[in-house]
């Protein structure tokens, strides 16, 4: 298979903020999500419970808050937490602009 590659920002943003790769890299297992949050920006709660798919959210730069499960973990660049599938998750964002690295797989 040939190597893929692609812009995130040539990628249309869905919800204003998240740039999905994983179709235009043609990955079959992997999720990749570019996601670059205005201030104040509040992601949709959810889990992966149905497609048993696990994450991992690293906080390229900026600050913001992930709720897991009714637990908030405040982020700074650099930092990075994984996400089993059952578990409950929201990004909120602070007042600065912020850029997230989703990553999942089944």
């Amino acid at each position: 298979m040939a190597p893929t590659s692609v812009n995130y920002a040539d990628v249309e943003p869905t919800a204003g903020a998240l740039h999905f790769l994983r179709d235009e890299l043609d990955c079959d297992r992997l999720g990749f999500t570019v996601l670059e949050c205005e201030p104040g920006w509040e992601g949709m709660e959810h889990d992966h419970a149905d497609d048993d798919h696990e994450e991992i959210y690293y906080l390229v730069e900026g600050s913001a808050t992930v709720d897991v499960d009714g637990e908030e973990l405040s982020m700074d660049p650099g930092d990075a937490v994984h996400l089993g599938p059952e578990e409950t998750r929201q990004i909120r964002n602070d007042d600065e602009p912020s850029t997230f690295v989703l990553a999942g797989a089944p």
